[in-house]
C-alpha cells in the first residue's frame, strides 16, 4: 500500500511539473516585429533586448526580429546614431518600432582607407550613396545607381548596349577633355571598375573627394575614390533571402522615321533639287536603288528573280506596269511619283521587325544567406543576371558568387576572409551597336524583304542589310572571369594597438572567340573565307599589406586614432591573340585547322608587369568632439616611371564641430534649431601618373611582317625624366543639421594639377608622330551642395526630399613654352567680332577652358528672293566642295567657271559674316559655348504610406552645349539612300517657305554644306533632365508572411529611364556629339517587376 501511495504521488508530481513546463512554455512565446527609422526605412542591425529574461537579438536587413518574451517583459531597442526605445509588454501581438535619430549622426561611421571614422569626427570630403538606391532597379553595372546621387560625381550613361560601363567623372576631372575615372576599391582591393559586382552584395558605397581624403591612396586617387564594403554576416542575425526581378526593356528613342511613301516623296524630291546643280545626280532617279525605278521583279523572260542572287530585285521601287500590277495583290501599294507624275509601286519594310527586339528581357535573381554569433560570422550569396540587348542576337550573362567570414579564433585574433567569383558572356552587334542601331533605324524602308519562296533578303550588304539574314554566320564567344580572394588577420597587440596584414589576390581573365562561316555579303556575293580568330588576356593583381592601429584617450578629452602601413602591389599582365583564314567548313572554328598558306595566319603575345611599394600613415585626433584635425601621409614608388619613380603626397585637414561648444547653446537658443554644426577646411596632395604603360617611358620597338618575313623598328620615344603629375587640392566646407530635419552640407574646393602627363603631337621631321610629355598645368574649381529634408515623419505617412548640385570649371593655367601667343597647342584662327582681326581659339591655351566649340552662325534661311539679293549678292561662300554665289553672279560665268561653283537659292541659310568681308570661310566661325556641364546634380523624393513605399530620381547636367550630328546627318542626306526624320517635314519648298530647316538636298555634304557643316542650327544647349527611376513596393503583412513560413514578404515595380527632357535629340541625351554621322545605343526604357522573399 505504501509502494502503491508514493508511486501515485511521485507520478502526480511528475504531471505537476510537466504540466507546470506546459504552461510555462505557453505562457512564453516569442515577439515579433518591425523597426524602422522616422521615414519608414527598415532598420538593419538594431539590438533588441528582453532586459527581463536576457534574451537578445538583432534586426535582420528588412527591420524583423524574433525574440523569447511573454507579457510584462521589458524590451528595449537600441541602435547607433538612434534614440533607444523600451517597450512594457501588454500582449504578444506583432509590433513596430520606428527609432528616431538621436538628434545627429554623431556615430554613423563613415568608411575612409585602410580605416573608418565617426561621420562627426570627419574632417574630410566624403559622400554615402543612400543604400535605398541599390535595392530598386536593375543594374548590369552598379556605377549607373550612382547618377545624380553624389554631389560632384558625374555618371554619364551613353549607351544601352547591356553590360556598358558608364563614364564616371569627379569634379571636373583631371584631363584636358575633363575626363579621368575615380580608383575604385572593393573590401580594400583595386579593382578595374564595377561590372562585375552584383548590386544585391554591397553593403555601402563612400566617394572619397578631397586631397585630405585620398591623399592615402596616394599616386592612384587623384580622379578620387570609390570605396565598395560588400556585406558581411553580423551577430545575432541569421537569414536567407531569396530576390527575383524581371524587367522588359523598349527602345527609346527622339526620332521617328518615314513610313515608305513619305521617303519616296522626299527621297525622290532631294535628288531631283540637287540634280537641278547637278544633272549626273537624276541618274539615280532610275537606276537600282531604294528609290530608283530600276529594279525589276521578273526577268525578260517572266522568270521572278531572286534578290539574294542579283542586286535589282533587292528593292521593290518600279512604275507600275503589267508584270508587277500582281504585286498589289501581295501588300505592295502605289503613289504618284512627285518627280515624273507616273504610278509608283513599292512595298513598306520595317527592318526593325527582323534587327531589333521589340520587347527585350532583363532577369535579376539573387539568393542570399547571412548568419552570425559573437565568435564567427557569415555572408553568402549567389547572383544570376541575364539582359537581352535590343539589336537581335545580342546579350549579356552573369553569375557572381560571393563568400565572406569572420571568424575569432583566440579572443586576441580575428580572421577575415572573402571570396567573389564573376563569370561573364556577352555576344555584341557585330558591326559595333551604335553603328548598327543607325542603320537599323534609318535603313530604306523599300526593301521588298522577301524572295518568292519566303526567304528573307539580305538588301544591300550584310552590313547595311537584314541582319536576321546572317545572324548564325558569324560566332562570337566572348567570355570574362574576375576572382578574388582577401585573407586578413586582426591582431590585438595591446589594449588600443593592434595589427592588421592582409593578402589579396585578383585575377582578371578574357576570352574572345570569333568566327565567320559562309556568309551572304550582298546579292550573288557569299564570303567563303571563314575567318578565325582568338585572344587570351590575363592579370594577376597581388597586394600585401600591414597596418599598425593604435587609439586611445587621454585625459578624458584627447582622443587619438592613429595608423601607419606599408603596401606592396604587383600587376602582371600577359596574353595573346592569333587570326587564320580559310577553315575547311562551317562546323570547325578552331584556328588549327584554317590555312597555313603564307599571309593567312597572325600571331601576336605580350607581358607587362608593374608594382607599387607604399608607405603611409594617418593620424585623427579630436579634442573633446570640437577640435578635428587628420594628418595622411603617403610615399609611392612605381615601376613605370624611370629617374622619377617615388612620389610624396601629404594631406591635413581640420574641423571645429560648433554645437559641441558651451557658448553654442547661449546664443539666443541656437541648439533648438541647429542640431548640428561643423566647419571643415583641407589641404592635400596627389600624384597621377595617367595612362603611362610599362614600356612608355622606355622606348619601344615593334615588328612588322611582309611577304613570311618580320622586321623590327622602333615605335616610341624614351622618356626617361617624365614625372609624376601633381595635384593640391584645397577645400571648405560646412555642415550642419537644422531641427533634426534638414541636413545640408557645402564645399567650395579649388585643385590644381601641375605637371600634366600628356601627348604632343611632333612635326614630320621628327619621324614619329607624337611623344608623351609633362604638359603644363590645369585648375578645377567649384562648389557642391547636397541637401536631405524630412518633411513629413508620422507613424503610417513619411515623406523625405533630397537635392544635390555641384558647380564645376575648367582653365588651363600654364603650358610649356613654345614661342607662341599663350603657349598656344593646335587650335584655329577666327575673326575677333570686337576688333575684326583674327584670334587664335580651340586647341590647348593658356588661361582658357580647354573644352569649348565653335561653329558656323546660322542666321536664317533664304526665304524669298529679297533675302537672296540682301544676302548673296556681294557674298561668297568658301565652304564645301564649290564655291557658293549669287545666281546672277553663277549665271554669267563661264562654263569652266560654273564647274567651280554652285549658285545659292531660296532655301538655302544664311550664314553670319563676322568681319563683312563678304566671304564664308573658316576665319567665320563663332563660339557656341562649352561642351563639358558647368552644373550637374539630381533629386529625388522617397515617401512610405503604412506597407507601400515609393521612391523617384531624377539627375540633370546643365551649362553646356551639344551638337546634334545624327539630326544633322539624316536632314542631310549624307549617306545617299538612308531614311531620314520626320523632321524633313519642317524642310523649306515652295509650299512651305516657313520651314525651320533649308532645302533637302541628296548628299548635302558634297554640295552646299547647309547642314553638314557644324553651325549654330544644330547647336543646342546640352541640358537636360533624367527621369531615371520611380519605384513602388508593397511589404505584405508580416502575419501573411509567418502563416507561409517566411519572415519577410514584398512585392515591387519600378521603371528605369523613363524620360529625358531635353533640347537636343541625341540617339543618348547625355552624349556630346562633335563631328558628323553616329547615332548610338540609346538607354532602353525599362520596366521591372520585383519579388522578394526572406526566411
Amino acid at each position: 500500500m505504501t509502494n502503491l501511495f508514493y508511486h501515485s504521488l511521485r507520478g502526480s508530481l511528475l504531471l505537476a511539473i510537466l504540466c507546470c513546463i506546459h504552461f510555462a512554455a505557453f505562457s512564453q512565446t516569442a515577439l515579433k516585429g518591425t523597426v524602422t527609422d522616422p521615414l519608414g526605412n527598415p532598420l538593419e542591425g538594431v539590438t533588441v533586448s528582453n532586459q527581463t529574461q536576457g534574451h537578445v537579438t538583432k534586426t535582420d536587413e528588412q527591420g524583423g526580429f524574433s525574440v523569447q518574451a511573454k507579457v510584462s517583459d521589458v524590451i528595449s531597442f537600441s541602435s547607433i546614431g538612434y534614440q533607444s526605445h523600451k517597450l512594457t509588454l501588454e500582449n504578444l501581438a506583432s509590433v513596430r518600432i520606428s527609432l528616431d535619430p538621436s538628434g545627429e549622426d554623431l556615430e554613423e561611421v563613415v568608411v575612409l582607407g585602410y580605416g573608418s571614422i565617426k561621420k562627426s569626427n570627419l574632417t574630410g570630403s566624403v559622400s554615402r550613396l543612400d543604400k535605398r538606391v541599390l535595392e530598386t532597379g536593375v543594374r548590369s553595372n552598379p556605377a549607373s545607381a550612382l547618377a545624380g546621387t553624389i554631389p560632384g560625381l558625374r555618371v554619364q550613361q551613353t549607351s544601352g548596349r547591356p553590360g556598358s560601363v558608364p563614364n564616371i567623372v569627379l569634379r571636373g576631372g583631371t584631363t584636358y577633355g575633363g575626363g579621368g575615372s575615380p580608383l575604385v576599391i572593393v573590401d580594400g582591393l583595386i579593382r578595374s571598375g564595377f561590372s562585375d559586382i552584383n548590386q544585391d552584395d554591397i553593403e555601402s558605397i563612400d566617394v572619397l573627394k578631397d586631397a585630405s581624403a585620398t591623399a592615402i591612396y596616394g599616386a592612384r586617387a587623384s580622379n578620387g575614390v570609390v570605396l565598395i564594403t560588400t556585406k558581411r554576416g553580423k551577430d545575432g542575425v541569421s537569414n536567407i533571402s531569396l530576390k527575383s526581378k524581371i524587367g522588359v526593356n523598349s527602345l527609346n528613342i527622339p526620332f521617328e522615321f518615314l513610313d515608305a511613301e513619305d521617303y519616296l516623296y522626299w527621297s525622290r524630291k532631294g535628288v531631283q533639287t540637287s540634280g537641278m546643280y547637278q544633272p549626273n545626280q537624276l541618274n539615280q532617279l532610275t537606276s537600282v536603288g531604294p528609290f530608283g525605278t530600276g529594279n525589276k521583279y521578273k526577268d525578260d523572260q517572266g522568270n521572278i528573280l531572286d534578290g539574294n542572287k542579283v542586286s535589282n530585285a533587292v528593292w521593290s521601287t518600279m512604275f507600275l506596269d503589267d508584270s508587277n500590277r500582281e504585286l498589289l495583290e501581295q501588300g505592295y501599294q502605289t503613289m504618284i511619283d512627285p518627280v515624273t507624275g507616273k504610278e509608283l509601286i513599292y512595298k513598306d519594310f520595317d527592318y526593325t521587325d527582323y534587327a531589333l527586339r521589340k520587347n527585350a528581357l532583363t532577369q535579376d535573381y539573387n539568393l542570399a544567406v547571412q548568419g552570425g554569433n559573437d565568435k564567427s560570422k557569415y555572408y553568402a550569396s549567389l547572383g544570376k543576371y541575364y539582359e537581352q540587348g535590343v539589336p537581335i542576337g545580342t546579350n549579356y550573362d552573369r553569375l557572381t558568387f560571393i563568400l565572406n567570414g569572420d571568424y575569432k579564433i583566440k579572443p586576441w585574433i580575428t580572421s577575415n576572409s572573402g571570396l567573389n567569383f564573376a563569370n561573364t558572356k556577352w555576344r555584341d552587334a557585330i558591326n559595333g551597336e551604335g553603328n548598327y542601331m543607325t542603320r537599323a533605324l534609318g535603313a530604306p524602308p523599300t526593301m521588298r524583304g522577301y524572295n518568292a519562296n519566303g526567304d528573307l533578303l539580305v538588301g544591300r550588304d550584310w552590313q547595311d542589310g537584314n541582319p536576321a539574314v546572317n545572324n548564325d554566320r558569324f560566332i562570337r564567344n566572348n567570355q570574362n572571369q574576375k576572382f578574388t580572394m582577401s585573407q586578413a588577420f586582426v591582431i590585438d597587440l595591446y589594449e588600443g594597438l593592434s595589427l592588421r596584414t592582409s593578402g589579396n589576390w585578383f585575377i582578371n581573365q578574357t576570352n574572345n572567340e570569333s568566327f565567320n562561316r559562309d556568309y551572304l555579303a550582298s546579292p550573288g556575293n557569299w564570303v567563303r573565307t571563314r575567318n578565325s580568330s582568338a585572344s587570351y588576356d590575363k592579370t594577376l593583381n597581388q597586394t600585401y599589406n600591414a597596418v599598425l592601429n593604435y587609439k586611445n584617450t587621454f585625459g578624458e578629452k584627447h582622443n587619438f586614432d592613429a595608423m601607419a602601413g606599408w603596401e606592396f602591389f604587383d600587376s602582371y599582365n600577359t596574353g595573346f591573340s592569333a587570326s587564320g583564314s580559310g577553315a575547311p567548313s562551317d562546323d570547325f572554328m578552331d584556328l588549327g585547322l584554317t590555312s597555313t598558306e603564307a599571309n593567312r595566319r597572325g600571331i601576336d603575345s605580350y607581358h607587362v608587369r608593374n608594382r607599387i611599394t607604399s608607405f603611409f600613415g594617418r593620424l585623427n585626433y579630436d579634442y573633446d568632439e570640437r577640435y578635428l584635425m587628420t594628418l595622411t601621409l603617403r610615399r609611392d614608388g612605381y615601376s613605370n616611371l624611370l629617374n622619377n619613380r617615388w612620389g610624396t603626397f601629404p594631406g591635413v585637414s581640420l574641423g571645429w564641430n560648433l554645437h559641441n561648444e558651451d557658448f553654442f547653446a547661449n546664443i539666443m537658443g541656437a541648439d533648438q534649431v541647429i542640431n548640428t554644426l561643423k566647419l571643415r577646411a583641407s589641404y592635400g596632395a596627389n600624384g597621377n601618373i595617367g595612362s603611362i604603360g610599362a614600356y612608355t617611358l622606355q622606348g619601344t620597338y615593334g615588328t612588322s611582317k611582309y611577304d613570311g618575313n618580320v622586321g623590327y623598328g622602333m615605335t616610341s620615344l624614351s622618356i626617361p625624366n617624365l614625372k609624376w603629375e601633381s595635384l593640391i587640392t584645397k577645400e571648405v566646407g560646412l555642415e550642419t543639421r537644422l531641427l533634426n530635419r534638414l541636413d545640408l552640407s557645402v564645399s567650395y574646393y579649388h585643385r590644381t594639377t601641375s605637371d600634366k602627363i600628356a601627348t604632343l603631337l611632333l612635326p614630320a621631321s621628327a619621324g614619329f608622330t607624337s611623344i608623351t610629355t609633362n604638359n603644363g598645368d590645369m585648375q578645377n574649381q567649384g562648389v557642391e551642395i547636397d541637401l536631405n529634408y524630412q518633411a513629413v515623419r508620422a507613424n503610417d505617412f513619411t515623406l523625405s526630399f533630397n537635392w544635390n548640385t555641384a558647380y564645376n570649371e575648367n582653365k588651363i593655367l600654364k603650358l610649356p613654352y613654345n614661342g607662341v601667343e599663350n603657349n598656344r597647342q593646335n587650335g584655329f584662327q577666327v575673326y575677333n567680332p570686337s576688333t575684326m582681326e583674327l584670334k587664335w581659339v580651340g586647341g590647348l591655351q593658356e588661361g582658357q577652358d580647354p573644352n569649348v566649340a565653335y561653329a558656323y552662325e546660322a542666321l536664317g534661311i533664304i526665304r524669298n528672293q529679297q533675302d537672296l539679293d540682301n544676302y548673296a549678292l556681294q557674298l561668297k561662300d568658301l565652304i564645301g566642295a564649290r564655291t557658293l554665289v549669287h545666281p546672277d553672279v553663277f549665271n554669267a560665268m563661264t562654263a569652266s567657271e560654273k564647274s567651280l561653283h554652285y549658285p545659292l537659292a531660296l532655301g538655302d541659310v544664311m550664314w553670319r559674316d563676322v568681319n563683312k568681308d563678304g566671304i564664308i570661310n573658316s576665319y567665320d566661325r563663332v563660339y557656341m559655348g562649352n561642351t563639358v556641364p558647368r552644373w550637374t546634380g539630381g533629386f529625388g523624393l522617397y515617401s512610405t504610406y503604412k506597407d507601400f513605399s515609393l521612391s523617384a530620381r531624377f539627375d540633370y547636367a546643365l551649362g553646356y552645349v551639344a551638337y546634334d550630328g545624327p539630326r544633322a546627318w539624316f536632314l542631310g542626306m549624307m549617306q545617299g539612300t538612308f531614311n531620314t526624320t520626320t523632321e524633313v517635314l519642317d524642310t523649306y519648298t515652295p509650299e512651305n517657305t516657313n520651314a525651320k530647316y533649308p532645302t533637302y538636298y541628296w548628299a548635302d555634304q558634297l554640295f552646299k554644306n547647309n547642314t553638314s557643316r557644324e553651325s549654330s542650327m544644330f547647336y543646342n544647349k546640352g541640358n537636360y533632365l533624367a527621369f531615371r527611376e520611380i519605384s513602388l513596393a508593397y511589404r505584405l503583412p508580416r502575419s501573411f508572411a509567418n502563416k507561409i513560413k517566411m519572415e519577410d514578404l514584398s512585392v515591387s515595380v519600378t521603371g528605369q529611364n523613363l524620360q529625358y527632357w531635353t533640347a537636343n535629340t541625341l540617339f543618348s541625351a547625355e552624349s556630346g556629339s562633335i563631328g558628323q554621322g553616329g547615332g548610338g545605343y540609346p538607354l532602353p526604357r525599362t520596366v521591372i517587376f520585383g519579388l522578394q522573399l526572406t526566411f
